[in-house]
């Protein structure tokens, strides 16, 4: 059994629109917990004119969740990091340590508008790794100018990206369009990254062991492997 770490999540209360409470945190810990998690890579919005949450706020609310994990009981391992909104003045606030990387590496999951151009993902890639960090395309299914592109995956790889698609992509649920491409682009290679993204226990809540489970019956062991637990030594350091 692989050991499961999500590393695209809003599991802190009251920093962006995930949990609001303490409590609903906990239940959403506890829950991935049941689902054989044993790490999350924490990643709060930092989104410019909607969610500034900064590197030190980030680092205390883990440790005020760590310690209410410690009292119930729950050991589930929470590593810092951010979800980060490309835009003109990203480089600088990682610079300056005011944003995150994911788990102080030098690995930055950037996230774009579903609608976002090509040129401006391809320019936010250069500039990321041009700087000596290497980017995270967030959730990349989202981004029209990538749906049914495989060369510019392959373009996006090849400038110093890497890909990460949501676990719920993976499952046959009505409603997602062109649903099954997910599992064939996993397949294929073209995902580094899985994260459940959850927002809480209502918005967009947690199918991981469903999706593992889907892995661990129809995709090469090694390419399963690759993803959940190689890539993930990454961002994580172990």
């Amino acid at each position: 059994m692989p050991v499961i770490t999500d590393m695209h999540c809003h599991v802190l209360p009251g920093v962006d629109d995930g949990p609001s409470t303490i409590e609903e945190s906990i239940a959403v810990l506890r829950e991935a917990k049941r689902q054989g998690v044993s790490a999350m890579i924490v990643t709060p919005h930092f989104h410019p004119g909607r969610y500034m949450v900064s590197a030190h706020q980030v680092h205390q609310t883990i440790e005020w969740v760590r310690e209410e994990l410690a009292d119930k009981g729950i050991d589930i391992r929470l590593i810092p990091g951010q979800e980060c909104y490309y835009y003109s003045g990203l480089l600088r606030e990682l610079d300056a340590g005011n944003v995150l990387t994911m788990g102080g590496t030098e690995y930055v999951l950037v996230e774009f508008e579903p609608s976002v151009l090509y040129s401006v993902i391809q320019h936010a890639v250069r500039e990321l790794f041009g700087s000596g960090y290497r980017p995270i395309v967030a959730h990349y299914e989202r981004y029209q100018c990538l749906n049914g592109r495989e060369d510019r995956l392959e373009e996006l790889r090849s400038q110093g990206a890497m890909l990460q698609i949501n676990f719920d992509r993976l499952l046959d649920k009505e409603g997602f369009f062109r649903r099954n491409q997910w599992r064939r682009l996993l397949r294929e290679g073209f995902v580094d990254f899985l994260g459940s993204d959850t927002h809480g226990m209502g918005f967009r809540p947690l199918h991981i062991k469903q999706a593992v489970a889907w892995m661990r019956a129809e995709v090469d062991p090694k390419l399963t492997h690759v993803i959940l637990e190689r890539n993930i030594r990454l961002l994580t350091g172990k």
